[in-house]
């Protein structure tokens, strides 16, 4: 059985480094440097 809160957790975490990502890819530091953020926040809470 899934657990619906980690699957939203773990889709949560690909968005964001998909985003990451294509921040990176044109250069836009100050966004990637947010989203690196929330994304170690959202580590944090697993």
């Amino acid at each position: 059985m899934a657990m619906p809160q980690r699957d939203e957790t773990i889709e949560e975490i690909k968005r964001l480094d998909a985003l990451l990502e294509y921040a990176v890819m044109h250069g836009d530091e100050a966004e990637a440097a947010r989203l690196r953020a929330e994304l170690a926040k959202l580590v944090e809470k697993v």
